[in-house]
C-alpha cells in the first residue's frame, strides 16, 4: 500500500506574485513537522510554487530530511488564469466576490475563467505520478487548496472539482491498497494545529 498526505501550504503573504510563507504559516508549518515526525514518511514531494516548496522545506527541516521531488503538476491554477498577485483569502475586502463565492460554498465560482475538467485531470495525474513513483510507504505531497479538492475529487467520482475549503497545513490522506483500488482515508485534518503528540 502508498499512502498519499496532500498537505496545504501554510498561509502565504498577500499582494504578490508567487508568494512565500507569512510568519503564520511558517509557524504552522513547524507545527506540522512536529506533529509528522511520529510517522514513517518515505518521501517529501512539492508543487514548485514558492508557497508549497517553502512548506515542504520547513517540514523536510523540522523532520531532519530533504524535499525529495519537486512536481509539476502540483502547482496550483496560478499560471491558468491571467497572471496576477496572490490575494489570501484572509486579506481579502469583506464584499470581494471570490470571498463572498468561498464563504457561501460555491466554490468553483472563485476561479470561473479556469477550465475545471483540464485542471482536475492534471490533479489526478499529480497523484498518479506519485504512485507510479513510490509504490509502497508513505508520501508527503505539499500542493494547493484547489488542486487537493481536484484530485480528492477525481478520485471519489465527484461532479464538483471543488467542493471544500481545505485549511493551510490541513492533511488529506488517500491511500492506494494492494488491490489497486484508489481510497480516500481522511480530510482537511488539523490536529497539528490544536494539540501536541505525546508518546
Amino acid at each position: 500500500m502508498i499512502e498519499v498526505l496532500f498537505v496545504r501550504h501554510g498561509q502565504p503573504v498577500s499582494r504578490v506574485r508567487n508568494p512565500a510563507l507569512a510568519p503564520e504559516g511558517i509557524a504552522d508549518a513547524r507545527k506540522l513537522a512536529t506533529w509528522l515526525r511520529h510517522e514513517q514518511i518515505d518521501a517529501i514531494v512539492a508543487s514548485p510554487l514558492a508557497r508549497a516548496l517553502q512548506t515542504a522545506e520547513t517540514l523536510a527541516e523540522g523532520m531532519g530530511r530533504g524535499v525529495d521531488l519537486v512536481l509539476e503538476d502540483l502547482r496550483e491554477w496560478d499560471d491558468d488564469i491571467s497572471p496576477e498577485d496572490y490575494m489570501a483569502l484572509e486579506d481579502m475586502a469583506p464584499d470581494d466576490a471570490r470571498l463572498t463565492a468561498v464563504r457561501d460554498g460555491r466554490f468553483e465560482e472563485y476561479v470561473p475563467d479556469l477550465n475545471l475538467p483540464k485542471f482536475r485531470a492534471r490533479a489526478r495525474s499529480a497523484l498518479d505520478q506519485i504512485f507510479d513513483r513510490y509504490e509502497s510507504g508513505r508520501v508527503v505531497a505539499v500542493a494547493h487548496g484547489g488542486i487537493i479538492n481536484a484530485a480528492v475529487a477525481d478520485v471519489l467520482e465527484m461532479p464538483k472539482t471543488f467542493w471544500h475549503n481545505p485549511a493551510y497545513t490541513s492533511v488529506a490522506r488517500v491511500q492506494k491498497l494492494d488491490s489497486g483500488v484508489v481510497i480516500v482515508d481522511s480530510i482537511n485534518d488539523t490536529a497539528h494545529l490544536r494539540g501536541t503528540v505525546t508518546i
